[in-house]
């Protein structure tokens, strides 16, 4: 372990030195004069890879080689892109200042009128972040993980927790339209491709909290995603040990642009790293398209489609854990019979239409359906050996318990979801007025049938002393964890939102407001409930680029299939929508550290929980009581510097300390920690490249949290995981680029670049626990028997653009 820690540390730091002696220097603004932050810097020709973006103050500086001719793009979503050619001699610096149009008058970029992204309290996470950040799930999803506020313990999973919230409390859009995720997938193993396709993407915002009335009826999160429309033709096509994709996109004539996307992932050469041994056959295929047509200048007509098919096949062998401590080290030894096989397909469709009948207002409407299918098979029986080799050296065996256990499931779902929205924005000169209104139905269709049978040195765990029921040993069997259900559920909802933002100029500073109320009414159960948000930001006219917000408002949950059926598959049609109420104050802070770029933001919040729904997390299946019957909170504070440590790229540093607890009601336990409570999560998201070798770069993704909360069977005492740390490092390497002289006579010529990424996950080989499963021994005393996930590995990819 010793060994591996020095040449991490190595393979980091041999990276971080000298930096480019020509730099492109500059400001970029409107044609109003006002600075533009956030606009995008980078090589077309090159690679994308290198650039850089501005600061709150419109200011840039980016970093080249002598004597390169590179093609520079500033780019910013309202705005139209500016391109030109540039050649620097050595040691020459050179100031280009640029003037950006605005291009609120194409339905190219009418989505957002400039960026405001600062004053709503949003991240903007840039799109090559997401196309090459480290680890095994990879994507946008990867790279929130290592956002303020965010957590995750299980790197097989895109799922993730924001401040002291659940998987399902996250809302996720793509091109206003929210996305739906398969329901039965109960871990990492099962977990195919998300639904962002990173190829595709054009912008990436994500709020923690305190987010405004426009987005849905959920309580932690929002990532909200936009599809890009191509300007030209492109593509590219990778493949590696994890699978493969392949996109391109373009124009035909001058209205009608097309993305297609395809990726495949498998993840059996993951999976036979783990302790359970066996034949893991696992194949997730997705297909997406993303279609616009521009019927006039005012009018454009998109369709987003995707097709999903995942499936999970496996047969275990055997399995061997060790764990205990230095004076008691215990070791459990299965060998299994049986297979699970396990498929969730799903079909998506959106057709948008965009009016834009004036300058300053836009209509839009989009109707979208999605269907998904699931089933979950399985019949495995494993027998047992759980037994003691002393501790401190000793060799003595010393059995504990033998026994049998028997795990049966049949469980489908079929789920059918369609919408009608409307949504409308009107431009001022201070601000924006946004209204919407969606109607959903629901159509669920659900059948369980799952149990388990324990079988210790003869006696079935547990049993019912004279029971019922033909058995000839001394009691007869009950089944642990019997579920068994049929519910054909259909519902409606109706959605309603309205807000206004606007700016405030004073001779303090200027102010920026956001007002806004959303509604749902759901006709399962009658419930109607407001929920109004408000937030104001402040940047005070001193020397200093800070800026303060305070954000409020009550967040209400409505319920979805999984909260209302409880663990025995009865469903509780006098549920209510889970409710909270938000506090956030937080700072932004943009200076100047070294010479170069920095910002650190910091937050604050309050969360007060009512007509919550207990649970319990087993890996990433939820299992909820369907029951209102408890209140909680959370309270924490965020924090993160981000900037470029090394000249011209952007790397950031997070840390979070947060508190979540509840009281059930009727249990007299008080308060205690829900299952999401963790004190501190800490994450390095770190980029580096050597001026000399532009060629190659480093990406490093660490992660480190304090363990999570979890109750044995049958007791309320409560015990913490192990702490999560993980450490991912990736090597990316340009074997072409477009000015490759050795490639022109040959095929290689059609190539504009060629990429090899050499991963090596989880470099500290950190045995980090996700769950337990409890084994007897001979007195009946139960033991937690961690489930490990993967040790280190390391990881190959080969991408082709053309």
């Amino acid at each position: 372990m010793f060994k591996k820690h020095i040449l991490f540390v190595i393979c980091l730091f041999c990276f971080v030195f000298a930096n480019a002696q020509q730099k492109i220097v500059g400001k970029v603004s409107d044609k109003q004069g006002k600075a533009i932050e956030n606009v995008s810097i980078g090589s077309l020709n090159m690679s994308k890879q290198i650039g850089t973006i501005t600061n709150s103050k419109g200011e840039y500086s980016l970093n080249l080689n002598a004597n390169v001719e590179y093609k520079i793009r500033f780019s910013c979503i309202g705005f139209k892109d500016f391109d030109t050619i540039i050649r620097l001699q050595s040691l020459q610096n050179k100031t280009i200042d640029v003037i950006l149009e605005n291009a609120v008058e194409t339905l190219d970029a009418i989505e957002v009128k400039g960026d405001y992204s600062r004053e709503d309290g949003v991240t903007r996470i840039s799109t090559e972040w997401a196309k090459n950040v480290a680890g095994p799930t990879g994507g946008v999803e990867n790279v929130i993980k290592s956002t303020e506020g965010v957590s995750s313990n299980n790197e097989l999973s895109s799922q993730y927790s924001v401040r002291g919230g659940n998987f399902d409390e996250n809302l996720v859009y793509v091109n206003d339209i929210e996305i739906n995720r398969p329901l039965l997938i109960r871990n990492g193993q099962q977990e195919g491709l998300s639904f962002i396709n990173t190829d595709m993407i054009g912008d990436i915002q994500f709020s923690s909290g305190g987010f405004d009335a426009q987005y849905g009826d959920k309580m932690s999160s929002v990532l909200d995603i936009k599809y890009k429309k191509p300007r030209e033709f492109s593509g590219n096509a990778s493949i590696g040990l994890l699978g493969g994709s392949a996109h391109v996109e373009g124009l035909i004539g001058s209205r009608f642009t097309y993305q297609l996307g395809y990726r495949n992932k498998t993840s059996s050469y993951l999976l036979n790293s783990l302790e359970t041994q066996g034949d893991y056959n696992t194949t997730f295929n997705d297909l997406q398209t993303y279609l616009t047509y521009d019927i006039n200048e005012k009018m454009e007509l998109a369709f987003l489609g995707n097709v999903s098919d995942n499936k999970y096949n496996f047969v275990p062998q055997t399995r061997e854990t060790q764990f205990g401590n230095i004076y008691q080290t215990l070791n459990l030894r299965i060998y299994f019979d049986g297979e699970e096989l396990d498929r969730f397909t799903s079909l998506f469709g959106a057709f948008m239409f965009t009016y834009k009948p004036k300058k300053d207002l836009q209509l839009k409407f989009i109707s979208s359906a999605f269907s998904t299918n699931e089933s979950e098979s399985y019949d495995i029986q494993g027998q047992y050996w759980l037994y003691e080799t002393g501790g401190l050296g000793s060799e003595e065996e010393f059995d504990r318990g033998i026994g049998t256990y028997l795990e049966h499931a049949r469980n489908n779902l079929n789920a059918n979801i369609f919408n009608l929205e409307h949504k409308g924005y009107k431009y001022y000169d201070n601000g924006l007025l946004s209204w919407g209104v969606k109607y959903q139905r629901e159509h669920i269709n659900d059948g369980i049938r799952e149990w388990k049978m324990v079988d210790s040195s003869d006696y079935t765990i547990p049993s019912i002393p004279d029971g019922i029921g033909v058995y000839d040993g001394p009691n007869p069997p009950m089944l642990q964890n019997f579920y068994r259900s049929h519910n054909d559920i259909s519902t409606n909802r109706l959605t309603a939102f309205a807000q206004r933002q606007f700016t405030m100029e004073r001779d303090k500073g200027t102010f920026f407001f956001n007002l806004g109320v959303r509604g749902q009414y759901w006709d399962f159960n009658n419930e109607f409930f407001p929920s109004p948000r408000v937030s104001m930001s402040f940047k005070p006219n001193i020397k200093q680029d800070i800026m303060f917000r305070c954000a409020t408002g009550i967040y209400a949950q409505f319920p979805f299939f999984k909260e209302y059926r409880d663990e025995q598959g009865d469903i509780n049609k006098d549920i209510k929508s889970q409710k909270s109420w938000h506090m956030v104050l937080s700072s932004d802070w943009n200076f100047k550290m070294l010479d170069r770029n920095f910002k650190f933001v910091t937050s604050a919040y309050y969360k007060y929980l009512w007509d919550i729904i207990p649970y319990h997390i087993d890996n990433v299946r939820i299992r909820y009581t369907a029951q209102n019957n408890a209140i909680g909170y959370v309270a924490g504070l965020d924090m993160k510097l981000f900037g470029e440590f090394v000249k011209g790229i952007d790397s950031w540093l997070t840390l979070s300390i947060m508190k979540t607890e509840q009281d059930i009601e009727g249990d007299g336990q008080g308060y205690l920690p829900r299952p999401t409570d963790q004190l501190i999560n800490a994450s390095v998201s770190f980029q580096d490249y050597l001026p000399n070798m532009p060629w190659m770069r480093v990406y490093l993704n660490f992660n480190y949290g304090s363990g999570y909360p979890y109750y044995p069977p049958n007791s309320t005492s409560v015990l913490r995981m192990p702490n999560y740390l993980r450490a991912d490092i990736a090597f990316t390497f340009r074997i072409k680029d477009e000015e490759a002289s050795w490639a022109k006579g040959n095929f290689m010529k059609f190539a504009k670049r060629i990429w090899l990424n050499l991963e090596w996950l989880n470099v500290f080989d950190t045995k980090n626990v996700i769950s337990y499963m409890y084994v007897q021994d001979f007195a009946g005393v139960p033991y937690p028997v961690p489930n490990y996930l993967t040790p280190s590995r390391l990881n190959a990819k080969l991408t082709v653009e053309f």
